[in-house]
């Protein structure tokens, strides 16, 4: 893709994503499928240049569902989750 290929993808993105203010989409994961998803989000925040305002976005996120979970009685599967941010708990 050239340079100018580039700028005018982002252009039309961004001008896109101003005016997706109502967009939402709806997933449903199950709680084995979450856990994968969790998982590999929480090692992606681990890497060093991983430190820009997207990974405030995932680590809200992830914090979320896992608040979320915990609401509807998965503490078990909420703590192991909130174990994938320590490197130590990694199998």
């Amino acid at each position: 893709m050239t340079k100018r290929a580039e700028e005018e993808l982002m252009a039309a993105a961004t001008r896109e994503m101003a005016t997706s203010r109502d967009f939402a989409l709806p997933v449903h994961l199950d709680i084995q499928t979450l856990m994968c998803l969790v998982g590999a989000l929480q090692l992606a925040l681990r890497h060093p240049g991983n430190t820009g305002p997207s990974s405030q976005v995932v680590r809200q996120v992830i914090d979320a569902i896992i608040d979320r979970l915990e609401v509807h009685g998965y503490r078990a599967v909420a703590h192991l989750m909130r174990l994938g941010y320590n490197p130590e708990h990694d199998i």
